[in-house]
């Protein structure tokens, strides 16, 4: 696992050179509704609890002005939802919470909303919609996870 965040934060410093990182957020879990489509049999379709066991999210704003997020998938496969050829946008901020919209045409819609709680713990969900037929799995999914900080004042207005 040591390795494997290594690389992680080596890849992210190295593909988003100068980029600023907001948050740094980890173990997101919830529940999924699977499809019973693509390579999911009928017996496995259906709600179940979901997890990304390991799993990392980084959020970026690059040098541009943009932004990016960065993960390690359950594969521990490290990602940048931009080098992949998805886009990312914000959709809106406010004092204590931001939410961004990630979509790869054709596959996944996914909306990331980084916030702080009522006890000022730094908190992560994520939305998403799977599906297309470049997907193996098609779902439907909520997940939480925590984050070790979040800086809103890098986002900006």
């Amino acid at each position: 696992m040591k390795k494997s965040i290594f690389c992680f934060f080596a890849i992210l410093f190295s593909s988003t050179l100068f980029a600023q990182t907001i948050a740094n957020c980890k173990n997101p879990e919830g529940f999924a509704y699977f499809h019973h489509a693509g390579i999911v049999p009928k017996k496995d379709s259906g709600f179940q609890k979901d997890k990304i066991t390991g799993g990392l999210t980084s959020l970026v704003k690059l040098p541009d002005g943009k932004f990016d997020i960065v993960i390690v998938d359950i594969r521990k496969e490290i990602i940048s939802m931009t080098q992949d050829g998805g886009r990312v946008a914000l959709l809106r901020r406010g004092s204590k919470d931001a939410t961004f919209l990630h979509f790869h045409p054709g596959m996944v819609t996914e909306i990331y909303t980084f916030w702080i709680d009522a006890e000022g713990k730094a908190k992560f969900d994520l939305l998403q919609s799977k599906g297309g037929d470049k997907m193996r799995i098609h779902k439907s999914s909520v997940m939480v996870g925590d984050c070790s900080s979040i800086d809103f004042d890098l986002i900006g207005n």
